[in-house]
């Protein structure tokens, strides 16, 4: 299709997002990518049908996912793992870290990193660092090839559990998350819009905990998802999970940002209390 025109995420049978778009890429690869303009969103990338990030807001999602699980750390983190993360929001923040010595990015769809690099640069990091490690790999293959106790800081920005991504979420992924991190270090994982989509609750959560003795589910408002979505953090000691370690402040992310993130509704918590 050519010109404007509206098109609609759909999220159940008879409810949905409409956006009045401009298509600008379309494909059908390991997942079907569509890249769409819309006047007050920008571009935006769509993955199988659902909107991954928006140009407008994607630095709330990203800034979440890194600088939330970095702040729990001991020390600022120098060893990461990035698995997933494509279009290289994740990337962009970790190289704001100073402390920063090595990053190792596992994506599994090459077409999406290419897309990305071509149309949204603006808000990618920079893949010609020498710290970065780029590799168009499965991430669970990527951490059984990694040493043991490696990293500081895993960060899981994938899709939700279908597809390719649906290995992420399995107990001997997140077995093999436990041995690459590091005593003090932390995993954080996107887990879904539970008020839409519990079911990633529902099923990944009790795998995670079975691995994991700290475990926290966070939420985060990010406009363009029209929803609160979820995040999994999982360390194998205990943190001062409201009171910031490490100091870090971003267009959206701020230190007092923390007790909102683990600040639950009651639909919430008891979605978490019916899987224990």
């Amino acid at each position: 299709m050519t010109g404007q025109f509206w098109w609609r995420e759909r999220i159940f049978k008879d409810f949905g997002h409409s956006y009045s778009v401009e298509l600008v890429y379309e494909e059908r690869h390991l997942q079907k990518i569509q890249i769409f303009r819309n006047p007050s969103w920008g571009y935006f990338l769509v993955l199988d049908g659902i909107v991954q990030f928006t140009e407008r807001d994607e630095y709330i999602y990203h800034e979440t996912i890194t600088y939330l699980p970095a702040s729990l750390l001991p020390h600022p983190p120098e060893e990461v793992v990035v698995i997933g993360g494509g279009d290289g929001g994740v990337l962009r923040e970790l190289q704001k870290i100073p402390e920063i010595k090595k990053v190792i990015q596992f994506e599994i769809d090459q077409r999406v990193f290419e897309l990305s690099q071509k149309y949204f640069f603006k808000i990618s990091g920079d893949y010609e660092d020498s710290r970065v490690n780029f590799q168009i790999k499965d991430g669970f293959l990527g951490l059984k090839e990694s040493p043991s106790q490696a990293y500081d800081l895993i960060i899981v920005d994938c899709t939700d559990p279908v597809g390719p991504a649906k290995t992420l979420y399995s107990k001997d992924f997140y077995e093999e998350a436990k041995r690459v991190l590091k005593p003090y270090g932390i995993l954080i994982q996107q887990a879904s819009l539970p008020v839409y989509f519990p079911y990633v609750l529902r099923e990944a959560l009790p795998l995670i905990s079975q691995v994991f003795p700290y475990v926290k589910v966070v939420r985060a408002y990010v406009p363009c998802y029209g929803e609160e979505i979820a995040f999994f953090l999982a360390a194998l000691e205990e943190k001062d999970w409201l009171n910031p370690s490490q100091q870090f402040f971003g267009r959206y992310y701020h230190p007092g940002l923390n007790p909102y993130y683990f600040s639950l509704s009651a639909n919430w918590l008891n979605l978490i209390s019916s899987l224990k």
